[in-house]
């Protein structure tokens, strides 16, 4: 009895220090790496089951056969090609603006990034029809295969592309590029001082535009090109084995985690750089002819993207009639999307905010905290719905499996460290001093989350509600697997529908979400101008550390 005293007085001295906020970080933090990791983790429990079960599972997975690296050799060749073009692509449309629209640019480049939330099969499907009016003339040009896919890959990433590579050519010092003005050509200072510099940031966002291509299989599945990303869906359909489909899938995975590790120090890179949107030159640089025709061509290829994905939708919609018909014939599927999305934003917001405190933290702590929101870039998306379904469909947790909650789990394992590293951005250059103060004077927590903390991060919280309702409507990979029956989404609908040509009900389906992710897309963009415009009249801490 005495020693139960002393436990019982340890534990109240012990937690007696610890306040409701600090609980409620803990168990935020542990519901994120829970929810984030658990695909992993049911991947990894089931593999050990199946090899204590002496199955053959185990064996068949590890021969890597003539095609498997075939599969691998074209996933990583046809992620190279895409993002090397992405890259280029965005460093001209980047300095084009620099040069015509230099007081027009952020607002240019904030409505491009709108349109980074489309679905990828959607503009494969406007490309289809430009593709198939080409081979009509061009007998020879392919209508599908490799090349048509790396097209369509290009034209749905370059919103990002565009975005990342200002981004990056902003964390480089404008002190510096002034001063290099003074003795070189405007065209050798980018060469030689902002090129460099950059690089960093550049690779990381090569590294991105890499790992979204690699792990994405809709638009090669819709062009008949195989990779690897849509073989491990294809095998887990076949065989039914989660253990199979995990093993079959590690050596795309260490390709996955080794760009990650290469590209980590330019992630930071991007998401520190302060003041993204202002200009970098005093006086819109002079460039040489030749390259002018580079950026001249480069703005042409967005402007036709632009193009070809609304005059395609709405010419294949033709009229409102089949437009409204077409959404009220899958109200269903469309609330239901919607109800997604929500849930979505929902969960991962105030997880968000505590793992993004633990990211502004030095040393190991931080570490950690940027592993667990850079992890999910490394898991194919059809991986992470074979691990929701093998980690939440077992006899344990038959009685609470959430099947129609299965889509949300799976998107905000997807995405919700993405809302981690927006928030981690927006508490970065917020002076730590209101929060201390709000800690002396205020003893309600209530009131310093109403009052502080709220108001302060309201701009990124916005930010971050946009990114994840855009990125959750135009989820596939993981909700096709993870869908339960009777419920199906828009995107899984319209890809289902897309095999069978490219008709009037389907290009309605794909304008109403395109639609939906612009509206998504424009809310975003107006919290972050609203975050630009209240920074000038915020008191904002930079240390020499960052933080």
């Amino acid at each position: 009895m005495r020693e139960m005293n002393r436990s019982q007085h340890f534990i109240r001295k012990y937690f007696s220090g610890i306040s409701l906020s600090t609980v409620i970080h803990i168990a935020a933090i542990i519901i994120f790496f829970w929810l984030v990791f658990s695909p992993v983790i049911g991947l990894i429990a089931e593999a050990i089951r199946t090899s204590l079960s002496g199955s053959s599972d185990l064996i068949s997975p590890f021969n890597l056969s003539g095609r498997r690296i075939g599969l691998l050799f074209s996933s990583i060749s046809l992620a190279t090609l895409v993002a090397t073009a992405g890259i280029l692509v965005g460093t001209l449309v980047a300095t084009f603006l620099w040069r015509k629209f230099r007081s027009f640019a952020p607002v240019i480049l904030l409505l491009l990034l709108a349109l980074a939330g489309i679905p990828p099969y959607i503009h494969a499907l406007t490309w289809l029809d430009v593709f198939a009016a080409i081979h009509a003339y061009f007998p020879l040009f392919p209508v599908s295969g490799w090349l048509p896919s790396a097209w369509v890959d290009l034209m749905a990433l370059l919103p990002i592309a565009i975005f990342l590579c200002w981004v990056a050519f902003a964390s480089v010092d404008v002190r510096l590029i002034e001063a290099a003005r003074v003795f070189r050509p405007d065209m050798t200072v980018f060469y030689r001082i902002i090129l460099p510099l950059a690089a960093p940031a550049l690779g990381a966002a090569f590294g991105f535009l890499f790992l979204i291509c690699c792990t994405d299989y809709s638009v090669p599945s819709l062009f008949g090109a195989d990779i690897y990303a849509l073989d491990i869906f294809a095998r887990f359909s076949a065989t039914g084995s989660a253990t199979q489909a995990f093993l079959y899938a590690v050596p795309l995975l260490l390709v996955t985690i080794i760009v990650i590790f290469l590209s980590r120090s330019g992630i930071r890179t991007l998401a520190q750089t302060p003041n993204w949107l202002s200009d970098r030159w005093g006086n819109p640089p002079v460039f040489p002819w030749y390259y002018r025709l580079l950026q001249g061509i480069a703005a042409g290829i967005v402007i036709l993207q632009i193009l070809v994905l609304f005059s395609g939708l709405i010419l294949s919609t033709s009229t409102l009639g089949t437009f409204f018909g077409s959404v009220f014939r899958s109200s269903d599927e469309l609330v239901y999307t919607l109800l997604i999305a929500a849930s979505v934003i929902l969960v991962s917001l105030p997880l968000a905010i505590a793992v993004a405190g633990e990211m502004k933290k030095p040393g190991i702590r931080g570490s950690f905290a940027w592993c667990i929101a850079l992890a999910p870039l490394a898991i194919p998306a059809p991986l992470i719905g074979i691990g929701m379904i093998t980690f939440w469909n077992n006899p344990s947790l038959a009685a609470v499996y959430p099947g129609i909650l299965m889509p949300v789990f799976a998107a905000v394992a997807r995405f919700a460290p993405f809302a981690a590293i927006i928030l981690y951005v927006q508490m970065r250059f917020i002076d730590p001093a209101f929060f201390e103060a709000a800690e002396i004077f205020s003893r309600s927590p209530w009131k310093k989350w109403s009052r502080v903390r709220l108001p302060l991060l309201a701009p990124g919280l916005l930010v971050s509600a946009g990114i994840l309702a855009t990125l959750s409507l135009a989820e596939l990979g993981a909700t096709l697997i993870v869908a339960p029956p009777g419920h199906t989404t828009m995107t899984i609908r319209i890809y289902n529908y897309i095999h069978y040509g490219a008709s009037g009900e389907v290009a309605g389906l794909c304008l109403a979400i395109t639609l939906l992710t612009l509206a998504a897309g424009i809310c975003a963009i107006a919290a972050l101008q609203w975050l630009y415009r209240r920074s000038g009249n915020m008191v904002f801490y930079c240390g020499s550390d960052g933080e």
